[in-house]
């Protein structure tokens, strides 16, 4: 019998009505009874069917998943199923929120990433490892596998009620099920590429996705449709009296055909930044080598001394030279190629404008070799437009006159181009447009969505990575009375340096200031990273401060700012930030992460570390005495793992005497830990931030990627300002149902500090002035009768014969107005941590007096 009404009454006691559902093999058929509704499915074929059966089963719990209502029976030569009923409509019908799609799909996959059955390993013709490769290395698990806009059901809310028809199960890569939603959801929407960015991120909150995934994503969703296509026309030629296999071609034909202009590449990083990651892999090695590059300047005059101009309203007459800002919100962008298919407008400017009479010469920055060269002569377009390439990244040079367009190989200096007038450069006053890229996507738009703001500071870097202009281009002893007091109003727990102590009361560059005016050159306060009291750090924090300063359980763009700011200086997969107020703080929360993520207590540290002050950090640091609940690891024996939570590791070791692993050590003992199942910690709360100069983390030094990394000390420049970056999946384990809530960790004041601080190490080149101030003090130090000279960058050390030895140099240096500190297991090690803004004066100043006092 194929009667719904019988089969529902004989098999499972429903007095019920019925009408018809489409579907592609069986026979499906809606139940209501007694106030019920009910799915009620005849199969011919049920040779899947106890696979399919017990997905559901394992999915029991997942409300957007119906469930098996009965037994499975058989009737009249059909396997008949009766499943529960699911509110909501197709999204063909009423398409609904993305970021809800992407969530349903992902907690489905995470559910049933532990699933097993003898028959998961079927092979499926729908399994899209058959129409792309390359995907074995990625995770695998059993997936939904055909998310299609019919199987997706969205209540009125426009939230995802419903992932339905589990018939295609399949085991195979676990992105394939979020590109197949992604295909699907695609079709109807104005900007398809930009329309599934939601979706990806609603995942990924839920599942995190890896580098490698995303790298495939957009791909897959592409090799999902044309499988479609070719699919439904080779069953309709075998069926050509089933309609419902041509059920949502034309839409999906259209959107192939759309689709064709897109750039892939562009989709990877929109999905890239979309999860948090640098939407640009690219990018963060070409921004090291800027900041490490001895540009030609592009053109001629005191680029530095220019004035800079407001553009955001208008373009007025420019008189002289003049610099436009980079990443600045502009107005004048009013012509239709500015707006995008969905109805949005690209208006945040991604170059630096420089402004000077047309027919200014255009010089090379860097040695390149011309990869581009075009005339887009439409009004509002760039005009004569020429792009070099640099190894690894380009410089588009735009507004020219397009009869002056170098060819072939540049040198640095060369004159490639001259500035075109308002006839030849787009309708514009005669200036260069000067943008970098890290990857050629897209149309090289010099223009962006303020919504994807991000996504092209990471595709398009400030040029003043190139340009260098100190000011940036971017739209952003002690006295006796106080001595006696101090001794009874605070604890004398609290150390002073020096047998006299010093009362500085003021701060600027690498210098401090007593009480009588009298300087002395700082080697030791690694705090004041760019130096003391600058002035743009000091500007941004009383700017933010007179408007307002809260907590993060409120919105606020400059947290998140910071947040991707600073996530963008890590490799990948770091990028989820903790803000705290220490670096102290910093790695109590590596250590409760760590454990989190673990389920072990078990952590390893290396001998005379020093990891903070708390109770849990003192925990971790031999540095004054035995740790009572962390196993210690000399230097430099691999860690003596058993179930490990974590590994701490200092990349150069500060308290034991800037100590340097020798080299492959944190590799071994990175790889050791892992294979162990802990963590792997980089505390860089003294080295980071371009320090260590060959470098912006210490960390790479060894080569490594850690699992965590802590920072503090040298963030806010002084300001109390600390933070975690971790993994997602590592950030992913804390979510336990505690809430993570820390006062003053991530308040906005403490944000716009640390973009400042940012700022001024990039545009001050302070990391290449670490490498190179580093060398010439290591090169003087190594010619003086000392037992040993070891670190990076600014980050050394001077190792004497004795303690005694190292006290009295360190007072014989303050007494020379140079103040430095001693380290180490035996205190006669010469600590050496200045301020970034050191000069090579000071440098040659500290080794005179070094070699006096010696």
């Amino acid at each position: 019998m194929t009667d719904p009404l019988q089969i529902a009454r004989e098999l499972y006691g429903l007095d019920a009505t019925a009408r018809p559902l489409p579907g592609e093999h069986d026979l499906n058929f809606a139940l209501s009874a007694d106030g019920a509704r009910y799915v009620l499915k005849l199969h011919k074929d049920a040779a899947d069917l106890a696979l399919e059966d017990a997905v559901l089963e394992h999915l029991r719990e997942e409300p957007a998943v119906p469930r098996l209502v009965g037994p499975t029976a058989a009737s009249n030569g059909y396997t008949v199923r009766l499943l529960s009923w699911l509110e909501g409509s197709p999204w063909a019908e009423t398409p609904g929120d993305m970021a809800s799609l992407g969530r349903t799909v992902a907690r489905v996959d995470r559910a049933l990433a532990d699933f097993t059955h003898p028959n998961m390993h079927r092979p499926h013709r729908w399994d899209l490892k058959h129409a792309y490769d390359g995907l074995d290395h990625l995770p695998h698990q059993v997936i939904h596998n055909d998310a299609n806009e019919h199987n997706i059901l969205v209540g009125p809310d426009g939230d995802v009620t419903g992932l339905i028809d589990f018939g295609d199960v399949v085991y195979t890569a676990r992105v394939c099920g979020l590109a197949i939603a992604g295909a699907y959801a695609m079709q109807g929407c104005a900007d398809p590429a930009r329309a599934v960015v939601p979706l990806v991120r609603g995942y990924h909150e839920v599942t995190p996705l890896s580098v490698e995934e995303l790298a495939v994503l957009f791909e897959l969703m592409l090799a999902r449709l044309r499988m479609s296509v070719a699919m439904a026309d080779k069953q309709f030629a075998e069926q050509p009296d089933n309609e419902y296999l041509l059920v949502s071609q034309a839409g999906i034909r259209d959107l192939l055909e759309r689709l064709q202009h897109e750039d892939p590449q562009l989709a990877h990083f929109r999905f890239r930044d979309a999860c948090g990651y640098e939407a640009s892999p690219n990018a963060r090695a070409v921004r090291q080598r800027l900041l490490l590059a001895d540009a030609h300047p592009v053109m001629d005059g005191d680029l530095a001394n220019a004035p800079v101009l407001d553009l955001s309203a208008g373009m007025p007459p420019v008189d002289g030279l003049a610099i436009g800002r980079y990443d600045e919100q502009r107005a004048i962008y009013t012509a239709p190629e500015f707006q995008t298919p969905d109805g949005r407008w690209r208006t945040r400017h991604m170059a630096v404008d420089i402004f000077a009479p047309a027919g200014a010469p255009v010089y090379a920055p860097l040695d390149g070799v011309v990869e581009r060269r075009e005339n887009r002569n439409q009004l509002g377009d760039y005009g004569g437009l020429l792009v070099v390439r640099h190894g690894d990244f380009w410089t588009l040079h735009g507004h020219l006159d397009p009869d002056s367009l170098a060819t072939g190989e540049v040198k640095q200096g060369d004159v490639i181009a001259r500035l075109g007038t308002a006839e030849v450069n787009g309708g514009w006053e005669p200036h260069l447009h000067l943008q970098l890229f890290t990857d050629l996507v897209g149309n090289l738009d010099g223009v962006a969505l303020p919504e994807e703001a991000d996504l092209f500071r990471s595709v398009c870097p400030d040029p003043n990575l190139l340009l260098g202009l100190p000011n940036g281009t971017s739209a952003r002893a002690a006295r006796p009375d106080i001595a006696e007091r101090r001794r009874t109003a605070m604890s004398r727990a609290l150390s002073l340096a020096y047998s006299e102590p010093l009362h500085i009361v003021r701060g600027e560059g690498a210098y401090l200031y007593d009480a009588d005016g009298r300087a002395f050159l700082d080697l030791v306060n690694n705090v004041a990273h760019v130096g003391h009291c600058h002035p743009r750090v000091v500007e941004a924090g009383a700017r933010q401060m007179a408007v307002l300063n809260t907590n993060t359980r409120y919105l606020h763009a400059s947290v998140v700012d910071y947040a991707r700011r600073l996530a963008a200086t890590f490799p990948d997969p770091l990028h989820v930030c903790f803000f705290v107020n220490s670096g102290s703080e910093a790695n109590d929360l590596a250590l409760r992460l760590a454990r989190a993520h673990t389920g072990r207590d078990e952590v390893h540290v290396l001998d005379h570390a020093y990891h903070g002050h708390l109770t849990s950090t003192i925990g971790l640091s031999p540095y004054k005495a035995p740790p009572e609940r962390a196993r210690v690891t000399p230097l430099w024996e691999l860690p003596a793992v058993d179930r490990p939570a974590a590994f701490f590791a200092e990349p150069i070791l500060g308290c034991a005497g800037q100590v340097v692993p020798p080299p492959g050590y944190l590799s071994a003992a990175f790889e050791a830990v892992r294979a162990a199942g802990g963590l792997c910690v980089a505390d860089e709360v003294q080295t980071g931030f371009g320090r260590v100069g060959e470098h912006f983390w210490a960390f790479e030094l060894g080569g490594v990627v850690p699992d965590i990394v802590t920072l503090g000390k040298p963030i806010g420049n002084g300001h109390p300002l600390g933070a975690v970056v971790t993994t997602p999946e590592v950030a992913a384990s804390f979510l336990t149902g505690m809430e993570y809530f820390n006062t003053f960790g991530g308040n906005p004041v403490s944000a716009e500090i640390g973009l400042a601080v940012l700022d001024v190490i990039e545009d001050e080149r302070l990391q290449a002035h670490a490498l190179a101030m580093g060398t010439r003090l290591l090169d003087g130090l190594r010619g003086l009768n000392v037992v040993d000279a070891r670190g990076h960058g600014l980050f050394l050390g001077v190792e004497l014969s004795s303690r005694a030895e190292a006290a009295r140099v360190k007072e014989g240096l303050k007494a020379r107005g140079i103040l430095i500190s001693t380290d180490g297991p035996n205190e006669d090690v010469l600590k050496i941590k200045p301020p970034l803004p050191l000069s090579a004066d000071d440098c040659d100043r500290f080794l005179e007096a070094l070699c006096d006092v010696l």
